[in-house]
């Protein structure tokens, strides 16, 4: 049991800042555990252990000294009761895996500029680490794991670094080998006890080789390239004239992870195809080339692992799915995040869903993410545009696809609006309107009530707003016009529809200026045989696709930058009426909306133009507007670029005005409260009728790494506030107030409590009644103690026993707020004096003056229900004749 204690004295509250969710869970290869049963994975500077039945986290272990990021974690295959870790820096930590404490740390004599890129045990004294200093040479070395010391220095290998490297260690003539792979078309074999010998394997076809992998015990590897070609090599890999190949072929596009089974009769692979295939080697004779699938995968295979029951796929979206031997999905771990570049360029609206007390966040293509702030878990992944992925092709690997591009929630939380967009400059623009009303269910938390197809023409939708109780709906698009939906019932159903659109100009000039509106054509028509190489396929360029995908995960790349995709999804308009964003007053009665630099307010219910403010400073182009609620309900705040200006609407004047860069606007719909984020990650927390902020906290993250973009407010009590940033690489973070001593949780200890439930009930003394005469500080009691007293007695009783809460109320409350029952006595009153020499064998009956008399919890008087019962049956007779005689008919 828990009390919370109250604190009377007002003082200033204490915000920190933290990180909640949206960690990279997919940028190293994840370990399994030597029983089977949980999963390692690496999240920047610690490894979390996740159950693989469950998917929960159930522990978490970090390094004792501090360091930037693990490379990698791994078991030794001479014992399975320590796990090894390394840094970029080359700190090897050893944990234990019973208890995950740190047994011991040890750094390598790496030199000094160098960066840790790939770790791998040897055994469980020694590791082979590939380190890199910046530029595309690399450093090969063998060190000890129990002193940190080089054992062997291949410097007669080199290898160039292209951010694509892979590592496998294996066995061939006895020794152990290094199969390394670094984006090229050529695998380097390195012997590890002997470092002359060495050779390199170049693939055939001339073709990219993207992954290898080691068999566990024979002389074989293999590796995937850019073709989708699975190559196995057996044989001395010493000699290129001893090797024999074996080309296993049914992937299409770029294969990225390879990996063979524990006991080498399987090999797992997968790629760009969002496929898992699983080939069954030809050892096996009644069974050779066999193949399994798991197929329509949510993200790009990044990496595999395999033990002797699971299979562990780590995806681009974000998550790592566990599936069975016999390629049945069994779980999937899955952290905030994996958006894919276009969906990051658009952004979606950060929003606060309060009755799940949950984020409503973009997800992965057409998706959202409904977090739980509580539980730290994506509670949902919600279908949206409700469409297959698209399939990649050799000349794009990566299709442009319907993406949602906004989202608006309604306050009470029962109605969701959002829009969905696509624009690849071949065909017509793909654009939809869809609006969900809340369900009590599992499956998903919103149903689909209408969709609209087209609902702009065409056009991107940039905005969108909902009223408080999801009565009706406004958005903006790069049409130049905003649109009102209204909710009616119609044949028992409710559904949406167009009230009327709204334009300030003609409303044309996007469709004049942007001839994909007006006429289209289809792609490149490709013969079935025809054979074309591409140059990522054979060439590390310098704008490489290969390397956007492995990074797929993080910001927007070159390579979608030079060939338009994201500017032709974004859409360019004109700033003079370009549309900006909407907002609806608490009331409903008004609409705000940017067109350019002037911020005009319409009329909901006549559907007209009301006024237009402008001004100088809030040229050239207007981004965000946000009404104002409860008693800053006359006031608008819009911002641009450059400034924020906060207009009255009962003078139509400008109360007052900030030059600011702002990224964010947001309003807190139950309070006056709102906040804007900066571009050097500043929050404001402030109120509309006056420019001095409420809460200032400046420089939160560096902006070099990330730019919060987006912000909404949770659920707070009082005056507190607690908002949740977003930055532009889907991490969550929140600035919540601190747990101070008079706001946390008190745990009742067990001396507090009654000797007996019996003396809760019925006992008219207590211990704490004795109090000194002498002492007059002490006499005062506090009224935390008697509320922390009374709920002690209170819940110490048998559920049973307690009487009914009508009786208990007053005296409850009495006792929490320290009440005091002044008792009238005809005696003069005296004080006893206790003596010190008194055993405690001796019964004494002490009665203090100077303390309340106990309330007695609950007494039973029967003597006044027997009163009461015959009163009545002497008042009201047995039998009413009136009601006997129409019964009866007498």
């Amino acid at each position: 049991m828990v009390v919370k204690l109250l604190n009377s004295e007002a003082t200033a509250t204490k915000y920190v800042f933290n990180r909640k969710a949206g960690r990279s869970i997919i940028e190293r290869r994840p370990v399994f555990s030597p029983d089977g049963e949980y999963i390692i994975l690496i999240v920047e500077n610690l490894a979390r252990v996740y159950n693989i039945q469950t998917g929960d986290c159930i522990r978490t272990l970090e390094t004792e000294g501090p360091i930037n990021g693990l490379v990698a974690v791994q078991f030794p295959d001479d014992e399975d009761y320590n796990l090894y870790g390394c840094s970029d820096t080359g700190l090897i930590t050893t944990w234990t895996w019973e208890q995950g404490a740190v047994l011991r740390e040890v750094q390598l004599q790496i030199p000094s500029p160098m960066r840790v890129c790939t770790f791998n045990l040897v055994d469980s004294n020694e590791c082979f680490i590939i380190s890199f200093d910046g530029t595309h040479k690399v450093h090969l070395a063998t060190y000890s794991i129990k002193n940190g010391s080089l054992l062997y220095d291949y410097t007669n290998t080199n290898i160039n670094y292209f951010e694509i490297m892979c590592v496998a260690i294996g066995w061939c003539q006895g020794d152990r080998f290094a199969a390394i792979t670094n984006g090229t078309r050529t695998l380097y074999v390195q012997n590890l006890y002997q470092p002359h010998l060495k050779t390199q394997i170049n693939n055939l076809n001339g073709f990219r080789v993207l992954s290898v992998a080691a068999h566990h015990n024979e002389n074989m590897v293999a590796i995937t390239d850019t073709l989708g070609r699975v190559i196995i090599i057996r044989g001395n890999l010493y000699d290129n004239r001893n090797i024999g190949r074996e080309v296993l072929h049914w992937h299409a596009l770029p294969t990225l992870a390879s990996c063979f089974s524990t006991q080498g009769n399987y090999l797992i692979t997968g790629g760009v195809e969002k496929v898992l295939v699983k080939w069954t080697l030809g050892n096996l004779a009644n069974r050779a080339n066999e193949k399994s699938f798991i197929p329509r995968l949510p993200g790009i295979i990044r990496y595999i692992t395999a033990n002797n029951s699971h299979i562990a796929i780590t995806l681009s979206n974000n998550s790592v799915v566990i599936a069975s031997a016999p390629m049945r999905v069994v779980t999937t771990i899955l952290e905030c995040g994996g958006l894919s570049p276009v969906c990051r360029a658009l952004g979606v609206s950060l929003i606060y869903h309060r009755p799940l007390s949950a984020l409503l966040m973009p997800g992965r293509t057409g998706h959202l993410q409904l977090y739980s702030t509580t539980t730290d878990k994506v509670l949902y992944n919600i279908d949206i545009t409700g469409m297959n992925s698209l399939s990649s092709e050799r000349q794009n690997l990566i299709p442009l696809e319907v993406e949602v591009t906004c989202a608006a929630i309604s306050a009470d939380g029962t109605w969701l609006v959002t829009s969905e967009y696509r624009n690849d400059g071949i065909n017509y623009p793909e654009e939809q309107l869809k609006f969900f009303i809340a369900q009590a269910n599992n499956t998903s938390p919103f149903n689909l009530n209408t969709c609209v197809n087209l609902s702009h023409g065409g056009c991107r939708v940039v905005s969108l707003a909902l009223n408080n109780k999801g009565e009706f709906c406004v958005s903006s698009g790069t049409d130049q016009k905003f649109r009102i939906w209204k909710r009616e019932q119609h044949r028992k159903k409710v559904v949406w529809y167009c009230l009327t659109a709204c334009y300030y100009s003609s409303g044309i000039a996007h469709f004049l200026g942007n001839p994909v509106l007006n006429k289209f054509k289809t792609g490149e028509n490709l013969h079935p045989n025809e054979v074309k190489d591409y140059p990522y396929m054979k060439n590390v360029g310098k704008d490489d696709v290969i390397k956007e995908i492995f990074n797929i995960h993080k910001n927007v790349g070159p390579a979608f930058a030079d060939n338009g995709v994201v500017e032709r999804s974004i859409g360019k308009g004109s700033d003079e009426f370009s549309m900006g964003g909407v907002a609806i007053s608490q009331d409903g009665s008004l609409i705000a909306a940017w067109f350019g630099c002037k911020l005009t307010l319409w009329d909901s219910h006549l559907c007209n133009l009301r006024t237009t403010l402008s001004h100088p400073a809030l040229q050239p182009k207007g981004v965000h507007v946000q009404f104002g609620n409860n008693d800053a309900a006359h006031y608008i705040v819009c911002t641009t670029n450059s400034c924020v200006a906060v207009w009255s609407l009962l003078s139509l004047t400008i109360k007052w005005m900030v030059q600011i860069e702002t990224t964010c606007l947001v309003a807190d719909p139950y309070s006056n409260k709102m906040a804007m984020v900066t571009t050097n990650n500043d929050v404001y927390v402030f109120s509309p009728h006056n420019s001095t902020p409420l809460i200032i906290q400046k420089g939160l993250s560096n902006p070099a790494s990330g730019i919060f973009k987006y912000c909404a407010f949770g659920t707070s009590t009082g005056d507190d506030v607690r908002l949740y940033l977003m930055r532009n690489d889907s991490e969550i973070y929140s600035l919540e107030p601190e747990q101070s001593e008079a706001g946390r949780l008190e745990v009742i200890s067990q001396r507090n409590l009654p000797a007996s439930k019996f003396s809760a009930l019925m006992a008219e003394q207590s211990l704490y009644d004795v109090t000194s005469s002498t002492n007059n500080a002490t006499q005062e009691l506090n009224k935390a103690a008697l509320g922390n007293t009374a709920i002690s007695q209170f819940l110490s009783a048998a559920p049973h026993m307690v009487p009914p809460v009508s009786l208990l109320c007053p005296l409850f409350l009495q006792h929490i707020s320290g009440y005091k029952e002044i008792e009238q006595s005809d005696e003069e009153e005296t004080i006893m004096e206790i003596d010190q020499n008194s055993s405690d064998d001796d019964e004494l009956q002490v009665k203090s003056t100077h303390t309340p008399k106990p309330a007695q919890l609950w007494a039973p008087s029967y003597e006044q229900v027997k009163e009461k019962r015959l009163s009545r049956m002497l008042r009201e007779p047995l039998l009413d004749l009136h009601m006997t005689s129409s019964l009866f008919s007498v």
